[in-house]
């Protein structure tokens, strides 16, 4: 992951300038210092393969030249990757690359011009639930840029993703991109404040299926947590003081765990003894965060605590709130 890092900078701050050869195919060609023989790879974003080549101890490769749909894809060398925009363009690098020590690496590149102007559009903003992409990009992307942007940006912002899927056309969403785009919106469409809030059906204590439309006419506090996750335990106790304060018929509280073993749920509800809905996802908390499970998609949270207040509609009243921000959200439905 460091060649990620990089590979970034080099690709930020490099002069690139746009290549001789024609503009009829992708492939990658150059030479390398190498501290030992490796081999590059470019896969598209299921990890299907479209180009490979050996680099020898010389240094020198180059690929077979092949034409794709303008797209990111995954640049392997050796052990490491970086995704990247493509176009049917020739891809030189030139440089020393060390795959043990990738952050000594000093590559350049040449024909990646589309990739260098999306990089002067990705936000600033490092966490991703308050990134967004700027309004000033508007008119200057292709729609293949477009959607290439916000999977590299990969922010939750609802009206960013929306204004880069909109400067696509309908029968320019051919790209895997474009396709996970079109998917991320309408993921995203679930989470802004006043959208309905999906719906799921999960176990009780006393291995009732429960559903959140059951709770249709009541404010509802969803804190998504785990027995493992000292934080989730301390905001439930903190919950708790809310709880007993504001408590009514209009309100109602349900905790969602993501464990991975219901014995280890069992114990934890043993030790909290907390008054409201507890339930258990048995799916448990994924391994990685880019294999999200079907709760979190849904929700748009991959850590944990996470909690949500949704008015009487059913409708998205607050989201990734804690503590005294619960209690606001609460109170302002019942105004």
């Amino acid at each position: 992951m460091k060649f990620i890092k990089r590979l970034s900078f080099i690709l930020l701050f490099l002069w690139s300038t746009t290549p001789l050869w024609s503009d009829d195919g992708l492939l990658f060609k150059g030479k390398l210092r190498l501290l030992k023989p490796t081999t590059l790879q470019v896969k598209d974003l299921n990890g299907k393969l479209i180009l490979s080549c050996p680099i020898n101890q010389n240094g020198v490769f180059e690929t077979e030249k092949k034409n794709i749909l303008p797209d990111v894809y995954t640049l392997y060398i050796g052990n490491t990757e970086q995704n990247i925009y493509l176009e049917n363009t020739p891809v030189s690098i030139t440089g020393f690359f060390d795959e043990k020590n990738p952050e000594q690496s000093s590559l350049s590149f040449t024909g990646i011009d589309p990739f260098l102007t999306l990089q002067t559009y990705m936000p600033t903003e490092r966490d991703p639930d308050i990134a967004t992409i700027s309004t000033s990009v508007k008119g200057k992307l292709t729609p293949a840029m477009a959607s290439a942007l916000a999977y590299l940006a990969n922010v939750n912002d609802y009206q960013s993703n929306k204004m880069l899927l909109d400067m696509i056309p309908e029968r320019d969403r051919k790209s895997l991109s474009a396709k996970w785009l079109v998917n991320r919106v309408e993921v995203l469409s679930h989470q802004i404040i006043g959208a309905e809030c999906p719906d799921f059906t999960f176990t009780d204590a006393n291995g009732k299926n429960v559903s959140l439309k059951d709770f249709r006419g009541k404010i509802v506090v969803l804190d998504f947590c785990a027995s493992w996750c000292g934080p989730c335990r301390k905001e439930m106790r903190s919950m708790l003081t809310i709880y007993n304060e504001l408590k009514a018929d209009d309100l109602e509280f349900i905790s969602v765990s993501l464990d991975d073993s219901e014995a280890k749920w069992r114990k934890m509800l043993d030790e909290e003894k907390l008054p409201w809905v507890m339930l258990w996802d048995k799916t448990g908390f994924p391994k990685s965060s880019k294999t999200p499970s079907a709760i979190q998609t849904a929700y748009g949270f991959y850590s944990i605590p996470f909690l949500v207040v949704i008015d009487k509609e059913g409708k998205l009243a607050a989201r990734n709130v804690r503590g005294e921000q619960v209690r606001e959200a609460i109170l302002k439905i019942r105004q």
